[in-house]
């Protein structure tokens, strides 16, 4: 049995660990899912919510308008994540999972219900807006409440936890493509623009209010119910003042993953068909083999985390996106390497940091303030790294005339990756 010592200066002796629980690991990832499913169908629905809720004369400002909104979900994140991270640092992790998925579900499904501007006029906008805030806010702590909650439910098996919570969290990005193919596929423009998008956000509240059905069995963690009756008074403000270098270190280790699904998940599509030159199916196909390859690659480095050290894996990936970044970049440019072994690999080496860095993030902070610190971190990582993405790189684009600049933005964030993780020795914390 490992000891670790505590914010307040006390030893906490944690419970052993046993095998990894598969049905409490998939529960818990399963809002995970729903923040990524979230996160895809808003974007392929954008142009239907602009004409919705933002009509103008000009589709561009209207579209525009649709993208801020976007913005506001995401730079809520933050604000969202040291709420649920407080209550589940000082009430518990099972209570704060239950109260992000359950208003997550209801403002999903009001999202899929509120009148448009034709209908309500100018409350419409203002009501969707306050949705997406308020949606934002959840989401800001569910990544890091399931990454929190499984490791400290199987301990010993963190790294291959923390990677079937990523895995789970991708499939909301399969999930969203397949539902926007197959409403498209049955529903002319027309109706698409009238009520087809609202079908796909009604598919997602639905599946929250399952996901809520099926988490009531969730039980609390063991690691909190050992310290449960000596929680830190205001976590975040622990976090600040006692751990600000472990709390740079997992922002660093994060940002890799944020600015990485960020251009392959969301950019690299458009940036392939309307840059690249290549025809948009051939585009989408190509990404969505990077992204099944990445999935399935995330389960195997998670598991090899649990075997050899993971933050020498992590190094491995941002070593080999920072060299490798802006040659892909040119290789797509120039069509010189086929574009699905190009996608192949770039989906099997983004795999080394995305499947360690859940684990990483938890071993940074004492179980009395964990759910914050990994909440702050990332977070922090997701609102600068992924939220300034397709700007950094728009601009880049635009004021070098280098098509392959997004590239030397992905390998920055690569190095800076890289760099923050050499200090994760100092400051990891042992769970078991």
């Amino acid at each position: 049995m490992t000891v670790q010592s505590g914010v307040q200066g006390r030893a906490t002796a944690l419970p052993q660990a046993g095998t990894i629980n598969w049905r409490v690991v998939v529960l818990a990832s399963l809002g995970a899912g729903l923040e990524f499913y979230d996160f895809i169908i808003y974007g392929i629905f954008a142009q239907y919510i602009a004409a919705t809720f933002f009509p103008s004369d000009d589709r561009l400002v209207s579209l525009i308008s649709a993208f801020a909104v976007f913005a506001i979900g995401y730079l809520s994140r933050p604000l969202g994540g040291l709420v649920f991270s407080h209550v589940g640092d000082r009430a518990g992790r099972r209570r704060s999972f239950m109260a992000s998925l359950l208003i997550m579900t209801g403002v999903t499904l009001a999202m899929a219900a509120v009148p448009g501007y034709a209908a309500i006029g100018l409350a419409a906008p203002v009501i969707f807006t306050a949705l997406r805030f308020v949606q934002g806010l959840c989401v800001g702590g569910e990544m890091p409440g399931a990454l929190t909650y499984v490791v400290e439910t199987a301990p010993r098996r963190a790294g291959l936890a923390c990677g079937i919570v990523i895995f789970c969290a991708n499939t909301g990005v399969f999930l969203g493509t397949s539902i926007s193919a197959l409403l498209h596929g049955v529903l002319a423009p027309a109706a698409m623009e009238d009520y087809g998008w609202r079908i796909a956000f009604a598919v997602g509240g639905l599946l929250g209010a399952i996901s809520v059905l099926l988490r009531r069995a969730l039980a609390e963690t063991p690691a909190f119910r050992a310290m449960q009756q000596r929680p830190a008074r205001l976590p975040a403000l622990e976090i600040f003042r006692r751990f600000p270098g472990p709390l740079l270190v997992g922002i660093g280790m994060a940002a890799l993953v944020q600015a990485y699904n960020g251009l392959v998940m969301v950019a690299l599509t458009p940036y392939l068909s309307r840059v690249a030159g290549y025809d948009p199916a051939t585009a989408s196909f190509a990404v969505n083999v990077a992204v099944g390859l990445l999935s399935i690659a995330i389960l195997a480095i998670g598991w090899a985390g649990d075997a050899v050290p993971r933050r020498w894996l992590h190094r491995i990936g941002a070593a080999a996106i920072a060299l490798g970044a802006y040659p892909a970049y040119q290789a797509m440019i120039g069509h010189s390497v086929d574009i699905m072994l190009l996608l192949a690999a770039v989906g099997l080496v983004g795999a080394f940091a995305n499947g360690t860095f859940g684990a990483l993030l938890t071993d940074l902070f004492p179980t009395e303030v964990r759910f914050s610190g990994v909440a702050l971190a990332y977070n922090i990582a997701a609102a600068i790294f992924a939220g300034l993405s397709a700007l950094v790189t728009t601009w880049l684009l635009s004021a070098s005339g280098d098509q392959a600049s997004p590239g030397l933005y992905l390998a920055a964030v690569a190095a800076f990756a890289f760099l923050a993780g050499l200090f994760h020795r100092r400051y990891a914390v042992r769970l078991a």
